[in-house]
């Protein structure tokens, strides 16, 4: 049990500092932010009140009033030249104060959007038009984190007969918090040693399983469906029953897919199109698809990993009709399900029977790379830091790229 510190010392605690303001800057409530810190500082002690000095002790406001309304349009304007630009203001504040730390409220972010692109609004997020009224879908439902973790592909990237681009994605996620702990994108998602893998991962990095696991019919899952049947059988006399296939609607995940479509993805499907309308991208060309993936996988990855953090798993969900699911920020619904009336599901896993079934499976052998060892080194001789492209000029890198480009010698 850690000793708690009721001195002074936590004034000095920068790690403390940043992770508030992290919090903060999310958005969460004080009492959301009270259960992260009292988890990940128990050697302080904690309470509303406690928290609050805290806070004005280091600075951290939820609001800065005195924020340069220029500093925001730079920003915003910073976003609108990348995937950002098909953001709803909403989401467009989450990134404005998460990624550019501008603690700023929604309707100052609304303002300038509408100052520096006012006939962007609609097609960017449908703002202020009626949304589409749907039937009933049947109701979903999970006792708590780690009940059910659900995974599924994306193809919506690839393309005319999901094969015109190298760019799948590949989903991992919580049905009850609708918390989402990975999302891969690789030339191939129907690779079932691939996406075993993924899962091997996954739950090295947790030593947590789930109860059930729900995934979309195919070949692809068979590895991993395998293995969770392995890791369960010593909890369930039927093991087998703990995977359950069917597709992905009525799920959470299927919102962030038009959430993902409707924002970044078409930013980068534009380039994509054009480099195809005007023959610089052949895709029965095994050369052109390599080089393709080595430009655009980076960069769609990098906004996935901020689209997760930053949009989806710090959103605050609301209350959904014909979902037995509380609402709440994903992040927080799965850390602290004693909060909303759930209980912890799932089942923990040792070392040794995780290095069992990852040999008996042989996932672990599919390679960190979807490019050859070959292909990677004549591209990153041209291209040595692909960080340091921005997203708006993926397109001229590639053609850069496919002009200096020489294919190795054997």
């Amino acid at each position: 049990m850690a000793v708690r510190i009721r001195c002074s010392d936590w004034e000095k605690d920068q790690q403390l500092k940043s992770d508030l303001e992290r919090y903060v800057l999310a958005n969460y409530s004080r009492q959301e932010i009270l259960d992260f810190a009292s988890r990940d500082y128990p050697e302080y002690a904690w309470s509303l009140p406690t928290l609050s000095r805290r806070l004005n002790f280091f600075g951290i406001k939820y609001i800065r009033y005195e924020t340069s309304v220029e500093d925001v349009k730079k920003a915003i304007q910073e976003e609108m030249e990348g995937p950002g630009q098909y953001l709803g203001y909403r989401a467009m504040q989450r990134k404005v104060r998460e990624q550019h730390k501008l603690a700023v409220p929604r309707n100052l972010v609304y303002d300038v959007m509408s100052m520096v692109d006012p006939e962007g609004m609609t097609r960017r997020g449908n703002v202020a038009q009626k949304k589409r009224q749907r039937g009933a879908t049947g109701t979903f439902t999970s006792l708590g984190p780690s009940h059910t973790h659900s995974g599924d592909g994306h193809d919506k990237l690839k393309g005319f007969m999901n094969s015109t681009f190298p760019l799948a994605v590949y989903w991992f996620q919580d049905a009850f918090s609708g918390y989402i702990f990975y999302l891969k994108l690789w030339t191939t998602n129907s690779d079932p040693k691939l996406i075993g893998r993924w899962y091997m991962d996954h739950l090295y990095s947790t030593k947590v399983i789930s109860k059930y696991l729900r995934l979309d019919k195919g070949t692809e899952t068979g590895h991993m469906a395998a293995i969770h049947t392995f890791l369960r059988q010593d909890q369930d006399n039927e093991p087998e029953t703990t995977v359950f296939y069917g597709p992905s609607t009525n799920n959470k995940i299927e919102r962030w897919w038009g959430d993902l479509h409707n924002r970044f993805e078409r930013f980068f499907k534009r380039q994509l199109t054009i480099l195809l309308e005007q023959g610089h991208y052949d895709p029965s060309n095994q050369t052109d698809r390599h080089l393709l993936a080595f430009i655009f996988i980076p960069f769609i990855q990098k906004e996935m990993n901020i689209f997760r953090e930053t949009v989806w798993n710090s959103h605050r969900v609301r209350s959904q009709k014909g979902a037995a699911v509380p609402k709440g920020i994903p992040n927080h619904l799965y850390s602290f399900p004693g909060q909303y009336n759930a209980d912890e599901c799932g089942l923990q896993v040792t070392q040794e029977a995780l290095d069992e079934v990852a040999t008996l499976s042989g996932v672990m052998s599919v390679g960190d790379d979807y490019l050859p060892s070959s292909v990677r080194e004549e591209c990153e001789r041209i291209v040595p830091n692909i960080d340091g492209v921005k997203p708006a000029e993926a397109a001229d890198a590639y053609l850069f790229l496919k002009a200096q480009y020489r294919e190795p010698t054997s």
